[in-house]
């Protein structure tokens, strides 16, 4: 599709607010993020501070069986002179795959940029149980909480403490409903990617049975043959969810991703504990530390399809709310191939039913630097320690 395409395509949903009738409803929320972090020298970056900023604002109307979904934001981010290590970026905030082309620069530098962009524009008609939606809109086809391999759509980085938002994706989106416990859909979706326009049609099927929900897709991912099964349940009081996709590597060569996760909510004392652990096999990942650039560099890690860079991660979380207005929480990623971890505690404070406050650290253990030359020792082993604190504000 061309560019005169792509820029009529954008016209036509940023003119989607006069399809509405004048009577439709219209609800308008907004959010406002601020971070300051400082890290101290890595073995590839300077020390030194990072402000980062995010404005967004939401707006869904609706009237009948039309619904119009936009959200608009503003990204800006400074960094220490030759770059450093952040807990966010710019990047972050712009999602991968901008196929509509509704992400402009206002401002670039070397230490900041400013951006903005719409990161939901979308139309949707419903009628009984078919609906449709057409245009930038968030898809998750995630099953687990962290390490997500058979979620194809902009998945979260599982290190982010900042994921009240999932990226929107351009794309057509069918959903049928045959019954109470039953979901079909289909979704094609066109991204530019760093190595090119690739093109996404995946069919997916999801139903439950007995308290566990199960289902799976097929098609063709970023122009690739790609399936996937999921599903998720209770074992007594323990949640137990998975999802496992075959996907090809670099050779043609089919490969297996899987994840396992356990969660589950205790009450010592009284206080709410909330306890996740995943593990995760990447047949895409790293096997050791001398495959870790060329992982780096691949396909599917470059058009954000991967998480993690192992073959064998392990996500655990857990989060105590030791005050009902104050919470602990702490995350670990471990990379169990090269025994590198990363480690990001954190305390949130609720300032009010609106605002939330956040400081937090992060870092990283195991062999770092480029040894021998070429390669990377580890996959953690390089971050430095980072402190960050946050507010955040909805309205």
């Amino acid at each position: 599709m061309n560019r005169v395409t792509k820029t009529a395509l954008l016209v036509v949903l940023a003119l989607l607010p006069s399809l509405i009738p004048a009577q439709a409803q219209l609800e308008v929320t907004g959010y406002a993020l601020g971070v300051a972090s400082g890290a101290a020298e890595g073995d590839r970056s300077p020390s030194g501070s990072t402000l980062f900023g995010r404005t967004r604002l939401v707006a869904l109307a609706s009237s009948g069986s039309f619904a119009i979904d936009i959200a608009y934001e503003h990204v800006l981010q400074r960094t220490p002179e030759g770059g450093g290590f952040a807990v966010s970026s710019a990047a972050a905030g712009t999602g991968t795959g901008d196929w509509l082309g509704a992400d402009w620069e206002l401002y670039e530098s070397e230490r900041g940029s400013w951006r903005h962009r719409f990161d939901r524009l979308s139309l949707s008609l419903s009628k009984g149980p078919v609906e449709l939606e057409i245009g930038r809109q968030a898809i998750s086809w995630g099953t687990t909480l962290f390490l997500t391999p058979a979620d194809p759509f902009a998945p979260f980085d599982p290190s982010d403490p900042f994921r009240e938002y999932r990226s929107g994706v351009d794309a057509v989106r069918l959903r049928v409903f045959p019954g109470p416990f039953t979901e079909v859909e289909a979704v094609v979706r066109a991204a530019e990617t760093p190595l090119g326009t690739t093109v996404t049609a995946l069919a997916r099927a999801q139903t439950s049975l007995r308290g566990w929900a199960f289902g799976g897709w097929a098609g063709a991912l970023h122009d690739d043959p790609a399936m996937a099964l999921f599903g998720t349940g209770a074992i007594g009081a323990t949640a137990v969810r998975t999802e496992a996709a075959l996907r090809e590597n670099e050779d043609g060569e089919t490969r297996l991703r899987i994840t396992v996760g356990l969660d589950r909510f205790f009450t010592p004392g009284g206080k709410d504990l909330y306890l996740i652990t995943e593990l995760q096999y990447d047949g895409l990942g790293a096997s050791g530390p001398s495959s870790l650039l060329e992982v780096a560099t691949s396909k599917a890690f470059v058009r954000g399809e991967m998480q993690t860079l192992g073959s064998w991660t392990m996500a655990s979380q857990a989060s105590y709310q030791v005050h009902p207005l104050v919470g602990l929480n702490a995350l670990a990623l471990v990379n169990l191939a090269d025994g590198s971890a990363l480690f990001a505690p954190g305390v949130s404070w609720s300032a009010s039913g609106s605002t939330s406050v956040r400081v937090g650290a992060f870092t990283g253990t195991g062999a770092g630097g480029l040894e021998p030359p070429g390669t990377l020792a580890s996959e953690y082993g390089s971050i430095p320690a980072l402190a960050y604190m946050s507010i955040s504000r909805f309205f």
